[in-house]
């Protein structure tokens, strides 16, 4: 080989490459900050089992096969890094080997035995993907030029490698080596060849060649190795397949302990936010760098919008297309966003004020000129979403969606002003009343009245405050929820009260269509009751009320237990407090709430109740689990009219009327009044749609 080409090429290709990616990571840093350097451990971990292990690729039982195939070529280019190496140095060294991988070492025969056979594996999995795209050609895959290029440099780096080593075998086997090829030749563990099967078979196709040709062949297909892997190294940053480099830190770098990056914490108090429009995500700049990371690390695979309750209900939220053009804005500014960082690290706080001020008038002429929403994403596309979380639980490298669209809305509602008007009603009747229906905040507890419920206010030596929340005090349909779960709690002798008129809103609504400022409001006067009433322990009914107490309220001082009332109730039956009768009769299904299963994880609890009450077996819809779909009431969206594409409860309610069942199960106010309407849409209110209390309150023993 050649040592001063091979030093050549390796000072074109990484030369080029490092300049790529140096100004890819400087573009990154111009971004805002975000803290994600914590429990390095459990990192870890989550890069091993999600990004190296690719659990949400071989783990999704709908698309094994595709996913089988794309964690095999992964697998294969990890394990092939090794014999890469290995190339890079035969090109200055004859025979060059890794320490431990050479012929000396059973390590060195395993490792050429496991590198053969998965350049032939990875090779079926290529021609299985283009056959996947040209002849079954999925929905939601994009078919790209660029996705058929690179699987094409894929196949020619197997095959390349495999013929130069087939050439490599026929010089040895049938051409007596005449240039004193290196092979492996252990007294041990025998002759390289009787260990890489794939090899011998590709010697086979050009064994009619005689040795200079054989030679000719050899060198070639080494050449075209080495050309054709640090092209393909060029050429991931520019596309997609940047997430071939950036999905293992982007997993790395995922929230911990929720599932996404929580809603920011606004200081509203803080003049300077108003006057730089820097309240939420208004402009590209604003992105903060892990949120640019995302953007990047998109694989356009399409997963996010097959199982996005928009998308499929022909809304305007494509989230391939919203990661595409937020990315294309980012890059088009990437320049200034550059200037603008470096013009930032000369600010000096304690230096002359005026020069700083100047800084920082050059930096605002940096600044993105576009708004984000109107400009680059249009308002539709924004308010679509329903924060479910689906898209985030199948992305396969961890993208978090919704706190981008969480941070966009803040910014329409705080900065501009501008939001779908129809909102205007909920958010006066919680600025009036404490709730979104705007009933008199004096009938809160009005639900309780004749079950001898307990008032905070009255005795606050309990054990449990009741969370009933807005639906369950002032929605009819859900006052009998309610009902239902006070009578478990009584029949279990749990000590609890309630709040009553004391009780407001928990700010969800706000908080979800960008609103911070009454959410923050709400929070603050509930954290005062709240702590006044040294509360540890809560029991809510409504997902969207845990999340927000459990999760939200630690933001401002309100640290409480916080349990949902299915997980308590299944606590309640383990512990023999109470006792079920499986005395439903009739087929039963589950619809899982977002809220519930995928921002906080409680699946088993509501299938174990119903298992207990039901004669029949529990039928699953076939979207179910983490994977659930939503009931289009989430994101604030319950008081919001679907006016484009198909309304999403009736999407849902389809699904359940398919599987021919009686009863309905839910665990959320939201959910059972979506499904019900949507039952009653149909033509099918023959289907009860009942919540968990209430069928366990139906057949406690």
């Amino acid at each position: 080989m050649s040592p001063l080409f091979m030093s050549f090429l390796l000072i074109v290709g990484l030369g080029i490459f490092g300049r790529t990616m140096y100004y890819k990571l400087l573009l990154l840093t111009a971004l805002e900050p975000a803290d994600r350097l914590n429990h390095i451990t459990d990192r870890i971990k989550n890069m091993v089992v999600i990004a190296l292990g690719q659990k949400r690729l071989v783990g999704r039982k709908k698309e094994w096969a595709a996913g089988l195939m794309h964690s095999l070529i992964f697998w294969g280019f990890c394990i092939l890094l090794i014999r890469s190496l290995n190339l890079y140095g035969e090109g200055f060294v004859k025979g060059f080997q890794l320490p431990l991988f050479g012929q000396e070492y059973i390590l060195g025969y395993l490792y050429i035995a496991l590198k053969d056979i998965m350049e032939a594996i990875v090779l079926l999995m290529v021609i299985y993907a283009f056959y996947r795209r040209l002849i079954l050609k999925p929905a939601r895959l994009h078919n790209t030029w660029e996705a058929y290029f690179v699987l094409g440099m894929i196949g020619v780096l197997m095959i390349s490698d495999l013929l130069y080593d087939g050439a490599r075998f026929n010089l040895i086997t049938l051409h007596n080596n005449p240039t004193d090829l290196h092979f492996f030749n252990n007294p041990q563990f025998g002759p390289e060849f009787i260990w890489t099967p794939a090899t011998v078979k590709a010697a086979a196709l050009i064994s009619f060649l005689g040795p200079d040709a054989t030679g000719y062949v050899m060198g070639a297909m080494f050449w075209l190795h080495i050309i054709t892997q640090l092209t393909f190294l060029n050429f991931l940053p520019l596309g997609k397949h940047f997430h071939v480099i950036t999905s293992l830190p982007n997993v790395f770098l995922k929230s911990l302990g929720y599932p996404h990056e929580k809603t920011k914490l606004l200081d509203l108090e803080d003049e300077s936010v108003w006057e730089d429009e820097s309240l939420g995500i208004n402009h590209i700049h604003q992105l903060n760098w892990k949120q640019g990371l995302d953007l990047y690390t998109c694989t356009e695979c399409g997963r996010c919008k097959e199982v996005c309750p928009t998308y499929t209900t022909d809304k305007p939220l494509n989230l391939h297309d919203f990661n595409d053009t937020l990315k294309a804005e980012l890059f088009e500014n990437s320049a200034n966003l550059i200037q603008r960082s470096k013009l930032a690290a000369t600010l000096n706080p304690d230096g002359d004020e005026e020069k700083n001020q100047a800084i920082k008038a050059q930096m605002a002429e940096l600044n993105s000129k576009k708004a984000l929403i109107g400009e680059v994403i249009s308002e539709d596309t924004l308010w679509a979403c329903t924060t479910c979380r689906a898209c985030e639980e199948v992305c396969p490298v961890t993208i978090e969606h919704v706190p981008r669209i969480m941070a966009m809305r803040q910014g329409q509602t705080l900065m501009a002003g501008v939001y779908p008007q129809e909102l205007n009603t909920a958010l006066k009747g919680l600025e009036r009343n404490g709730n979104p229906w705007g009933i008199g905040y004096d009938k809160r507890a009005d639900w309780a009245d004749g079950l001898n419920v307990k008032l905070m206010a009255d005795d606050s030596n309990v054990e449990y405050l009741l969370w009933v929340g807005c639906a369950g005090s002032f929605d009819d349909r859900t006052k009998k929820v309610s009902a239902a779960l006070v009578k478990i709690l009584q029949k279990a002798d749990i000590s609890f009260a309630i709040l009553g008129t004391q009780e407001k809103c928990t700010g969800d609504f706000a908080r979800r269509v960008g609103n911070e400022m009454m959410y923050q409001m709400m929070a603050q006067e509930n954290i005062e009751t709240l702590n006044n009433y040294k509360v540890k322990k809560i029991i809510a009914a409504c997902p969207h009320c845990l999340n927000t107490l459990k999760h939200e309220y630690p933001q401002m001082g309100g640290n409480y237990e916080v349990i949902h009332h299915t997980d308590f109730i299944n606590q309640l039956v383990t512990s023999g407090k109470i006792t079920l009768n499986k005395s439903l009769e009739g087929s039963l299904t589950y619809h899982d709430p977002c809220y519930l299963g995928r921002y906080n994880s409680i699946y088993d609890q509501p299938r174990t109740l119903l298992q207990s009450i039901s004669r029949d077996d529990l039928t699953e819809l076939d979207r179910h689990g983490n994977e659930s779909f939503c009931c289009g009431a989430g994101g604030g969206r319950m008081w919001m009219e679907e006016t484009i594409g198909k309304r999403i409860n009736v999407e849902r309610s389809e699904e359940i009327v398919g599987k021919n069942v009686n009863t309905v199960a839910v665990g959320c106010p939201f959910c059972l009044t979506m499904i019900e309407d949507g039952m009653k849409e149909l033509g099918k209110e023959d289907i009860k749609t009942q919540d968990i209390a209430e069928l366990v309150a139906k057949n406690m023993a």
